[in-house]
């Protein structure tokens, strides 16, 4: 007596065009049961399972089934595309505004450079005016001993100056300067 030959599930999906899912979904709604299975789970269907499942999705109903769903498939397909095609010009939309914003700053931030130059070149002129001015106090006032160092301020009131008399007839022995508290600290 021959043994009838058996079927795997890859032959039947190959054989009837479908998806091992879609095969397993079918397989429970028909109650379609593996005439063996081995011991690693590999499961085998007899012919009559094999012609029943192949005849329905190449012939029959489920050709039907199938041409919805791929059909079904494709205008989903078609969606997607549509969907990401409008977004891709949102991007390219939005990306031109950055380009554009980003050029404004990039112009505004050039002014503000020139205005910062403008400003220092102010501030050095300031200085420089400053420091001749002091140089020229000091050469009126006779007082060439001492240089003007990096626009720091003379006294105001020399050393030579008198002590200062209190009402009570005292002498004050502190100078009356207005130099920087630091420099009072290291000086007295």
């Amino acid at each position: 007596m021959t043994e009838e030959k058996l079927y795997t599930i890859s032959e039947i999906i190959k054989d009837a065009g479908i998806a091992r899912s879609t095969f397993d979904k079918f397989a429970e709604s028909n109650n379609l049961r593996p005439v063996k299975t081995e011991k690693r789970g590999k499961k085998f269907y007899s012919l009559k399972d094999k012609e029943f499942v192949v005849n329905h999705y190449v012939s029959g109903k489920g050709k039907e089934e199938k041409k919805k769903f791929t059909n079904h498939k494709a205008e989903k397909h078609d969606k997607i595309v549509e969907l990401l095609r409008e977004q891709v010009q949102q991007l390219k939309q939005a990306n031109e505004q950055l380009v554009h914003d980003n050029d404004i700053l990039t112009d505004q931030l050039k002014a503000k450079d020139e205005q910062i130059s403008a400003a220092h070149q102010l501030a050095d002129q300031a200085q420089k005016l400053h420091l001749g001015l002091e140089r020229q106090v000091k050469t009126l006032a006779g007082d060439t001993d001492k240089p003007v160092v990096d626009g720091e301020t003379s006294e105001s009131n020399n050393s030579s100056s008198s002590p200062q008399t209190t009402a009570n007839g005292s002498t004050n022995t502190k100078k009356a300067t207005h130099q920087s508290w630091w420099r009072n600290i290291f000086h007295n």
